[in-house]
């Protein structure tokens, strides 16, 4: 059968202008989009967990390959056989959630997330006009007894409708991603492990540092030559008394130094430090006796009453990739970070027009002025890294780039809330000056710093030291449900007294009013930021 297309004229996909179109034509069309749909929706997830698993095959042959020559102490020996069968699970689990076999047939639940946009458009529409016919009342009969039929004799076909719908399977695979980090960077420490042990064949800190004869010294100095680890506090004060810096007044720089040097020398989280870290550590502040001097000019400001570390440096905690997906979804420009290279040595991220520029920061500890950029007429030295960004030797530099994604942890009257930043940030809507938006307000202030406490604190930054908030735990789901989703949700057994007065606190922009409603005095709640 033919159909006139006077409103279905095509001038794109290789169609003359007014040419008529059948019913083939169509399905093919359908089918194409279907499959394009398909391919692109799989590509990003799927193809970020198979370079993640690319990049980990990679490292673990490269440290197989050490291994001929050095042997890993047994418990790195059982992780890496744990991350190798890991990799063998979640390869074949993402295989076979998105179809991706030799045979690579559809099934039936790949379909639903390509549906879902026009169900979710087209559907009100449909139902609509289907309500109309006569015999609407029978095809609601016929379809809950067909849903029926499905859920007596195999629930579980409702269940994967389900969790197609929801997305369950991207969500499992993001996870696997996040693991695969984990595993790369583990397999890259072991590694560095490899490279020292293959000069020494047996775990002398005398050996691992022999290359390094100041570390070495500071080591055996205040550790002695044959103790593996230390704990990190150890560490800290020994290197504070190394650089001379045990004269530092005042509580807060104290604190600050201390929490700065732990968190950049104590890589792996674990409370100690092994002779490798402190070699990681120097790789970017060192030698041993400059190191602490150089953190403190390169990182916190000192010339306020109360010392901040400066917003715009992260140590590691996203690599080049990480940094450029971030930036370009939240991020704005002049947006820009001073982050860790791959290449060990440093790297300024900047948002510029439509895309994120990177420009190397070199380090050659011997100088006076160790920290050196090319830009491309002529190499300019700095005594310290605060130097080089405020020099505007880079370009275009605005503002720090508070990343969104920051894990914020609350204890709401003992009931714990791990939530990331962007829920409570301005960017991206309307601005309304909640009492939690100012509090993760990213806008630089006169000194550059964001204005927002958050960003300024330690409180919030891990589940050991989360923001405390001494009222009802129930109230504060509806109250991030709000800046979720725009819409104020009361479940039942929520007080709407106590509501209100909880609303007057957080500073949201619902107006309260008592009505009477069926006879019954009760509150109600309008927002003010909807007309």
């Amino acid at each position: 059968p033919r159909v006139s297309t006077k409103a279905l004229r095509f001038t794109a996909m290789g169609r003359r202008k007014g040419k008529q179109i059948g019913v083939n034509d169509l399905s093919k069309l359908v089918v194409d989009y279907i499959s394009k749909m398909k391919n692109d929706g799989e590509r990003s997830i799927v193809t970020d967990f198979g370079d993640s698993l690319d990049k980990v095959r990679v490292q673990l042959e490269a440290v197989e390959g050490l291994s001929k020559n050095v042997e890993l102490p047994s418990d790195v020996q059982k992780k890496i056989k744990s991350i190798k069968k890991n990799m063998d699970d979640w390869s074949k689990d993402v295989q076979n959630m998105y179809g991706l076999e030799g045979n690579s047939r559809w099934r039936w639940q790949d379909y639903v997330s390509i549906a879902k946009p026009a169900i979710t458009t087209l559907g009100p529409a449909i139902f609509f006009y289907i309500s109309m016919d006569r015999f609407f009342p029978f095809y609601v009969m016929a379809f809950f007894a067909l849903l029926g039929v499905i859920m007596k004799t195999n629930i579980e076909y409702v269940e994967t409708f389900i969790d197609a719908w929801r997305g369950a399977d991207d969500a499992k695979v993001e996870g696997y991603i996040k693991k695969l980090q984990k595993s790369y960077d583990y397999l890259r420490d072991a590694a560095a492990l490899q490279n020292q042990l293959r000069k020494a064949r047996t775990f002398d800190v005398q050996t691992i540092l022999q290359d390094h004869k100041s570390a070495k010294v500071f080591w055996i100095h205040y550790f002695g030559p044959s103790k593996p680890t230390v704990e990190t506090p150890s560490m800290v004060e020994a290197l504070l008394h190394y650089n001379k810096q045990t004269h530092m007044v005042g509580k807060q720089t104290i604190e600050i130094v201390y929490e700065t040097i732990s968190n950049m020398i104590d890589k792996n989280g674990d409370g100690s430090v092994s002779p490798i870290e402190l070699l990681d550590f120097l790789k970017y502040f060192g030698p041993v006796d400059k190191c602490v001097t150089r953190v403190k000019k390169s990182l916190i400001d000192l010339s306020s009453k109360t010392p901040r570390r400066y917003p715009w440096f992260t140590w590691r905690s996203k690599d080049r990739r990480d940094v450029e997906d971030s930036m370009l979804r939240y991020g704005e420009e002049g947006d820009f970070v001073v982050r860790c290279s791959s290449s060990g040595q440093f790297a300024i991220s900047l948002y510029v027009g439509d895309r994120i520029s990177h420009s190397k920061i070199y380090y050659d500890e011997v100088k006076e002025q160790p920290f050196y950029i090319d830009t491309g007429n002529k190499t300019v030295s700095f005594p310290n890294l605060r130097a080089l960004v405020y020099s505007e030797t880079v370009k275009g530099l605005k503002q720090a780039y508070m990343d969104p994604d920051t894990l914020a942890y609350f204890s709401i009257s003992g009931v714990r809330f791990k939530l990331r930043a962007h829920v409570f940030m301005k960017r991206g809507r309307q601005s309304s000056n909640t009492m939690l938006e100012e509090y993760f307000n990213s806008s630089p202030d006169s000194d550059g710093f964001p204005k927002g406490e958050f960003w300024n604190s330690p409180a919030g930054h891990s589940e050991h030291h989360p923001i405390f908030l001494d009222h009802d735990p129930a109230v504060f789901n509806v109250i991030v449900n709000w800046y979720r989703y725009g819409n104020l949700w009361i479940p039942k057994g929520v007080s709407k007294i106590l509501m209100k007065m909880e609303l007057r606190y957080y500073k949201l922009p619902i107006k309260c009013t008592d009505k009477v409603v069926d006879g019954k005095m009760t509150i109600v709640f309008e927002d003010e930021t909807k007309e």
